[in-house]
């Protein structure tokens, strides 16, 4: 009893001086990775808005070439790179491209991400491989590859891995994408606990839905015009998504003060307590809710995958955050 009282005096001690230590970031250096649209594109805002020196990596070069033109207006050093960061070798020469042009590596972001709608009996495989290779593997290659320099970088690092309320609790029809994103919270936490020896606070964001404009790039299996319908629905409200630009400052607020965790959005907070002190609960409403999801559709249709870009979402269409999808460079 000693020892675990010992253990939690140092822990507070340690916690309230890395509170009270200033983190700033004019001049530092941040890769972000899915930074050219969404999410990853109105953090690369708000870091550059702090003073940091910006790299955003992304698989699309056409993404990648409106993002930099527009971050670059706006006044920051930029860095645009195309990498698929599910590469080991592609991740490795990135972290070389930024460390050579800038000489140092403060601060990684792993945010890249694929959204996969899908009942759990039209989901196939791949898509279970894809979300692991992009939300998990990914982010470990990287993780690993930046570490020497994190560790070397002056005044301490941070590292922000943008996992999602979907990887702290199972919503019905993400199987897929649950899985990858619970990945990365297991990982982020035990890097949580590893890493701060050298001076580098990790910490793991899990957002529920956003109004970033990524409505426009959901993957879909099973009655694809519903499942697009369903997803959009929890979009179009205030009660069941949240301001994109207020989620991106929340996080870098959390990366900056070097918190363990951040989740923006109360309800989502409230949820994930929920469904931690209640499990039994939540369980019966996360099966109330699938109940009322569309059924899979089983022929070679409904396990047929494609996206919202090219589904749409009917009469729903106007209520959606369009003008977000096309401020964030999310477009069809």
């Amino acid at each position: 009893m000693l020892a675990v009282g010992g253990a939690i005096s140092v822990g507070a001690a340690a916690w309230l001086h890395a509170r009270r230590r200033r983190y700033d970031l004019q001049g530092r250096t941040v890769l972000i990775t899915g930074g050219a649209r969404g999410l990853g594109l109105l953090l690369a805002r708000e870091f550059g808005r702090r003073g940091a020196r910006l790299a955003i990596v992304s698989r699309t070069p056409g993404d990648l070439s409106r993002a930099g033109d527009e971050l670059r207006r706006a006044g920051h050093e930029v860095i645009a790179e195309c990498c698929d960061i599910r590469d080991p070798r592609a991740v490795g020469d990135l972290v070389q491209l930024v460390v050579g042009r800038w000489g140092r590596l403060d601060i990684v972001v792993n945010n890249a991400g694929v959204i996969q709608a899908a009942p759990f009996e039209v989901a196939e495989l791949e898509d279970f491989q894809e979300s692991l290779d992009t939300h998990f593997w990914g982010p470990l290659y990287l993780t690993r590859e930046a570490l020497p320099y994190l560790k070397q970088a002056p005044g301490g690092a941070r590292l922000l891995n943008v996992s999602s309320f979907g990887g702290r609790v199972g919503v019905p029809h993400l199987s897929a994408y649950s899985s990858g994103k619970f990945a990365l919270v297991g990982l982020s936490e035990t890097l949580r606990a590893e890493l701060h020896q050298y001076g580098i606070l990790v910490t793991t964001a899990t957002p529920g839905l956003m109004r970033t404009g990524s409505h426009v790039k959901i993957l879909l299996r099973g009655q694809h015009e519903k499942e697009a319908k369903w997803f959009g629905a929890g979009i179009v409200t205030p009660l069941t998504s949240m301001s994109g630009d207020r989620a991106a400052r929340q996080l870098v607020d959390a990366c900056v003060a070097g918190r363990a965790d951040v989740t923006p959005a109360a309800q989502f907070r409230l949820a994930e307590v929920g469904s931690a002190v209640a499990p039994e609960l939540a369980a019966t409403v996360r099966s109330m809710v699938a109940g009322q999801l569309p059924e899979p559709r089983r022929d070679a249709v409904g396990r047929t995958r494609r996206s919202t870009s090219d589904v749409g979402f009917g009469w729903m269409e106007p209520l959606l955050p369009n003008a977000a999808a096309r401020r964030n460079n999310e477009v069809y």
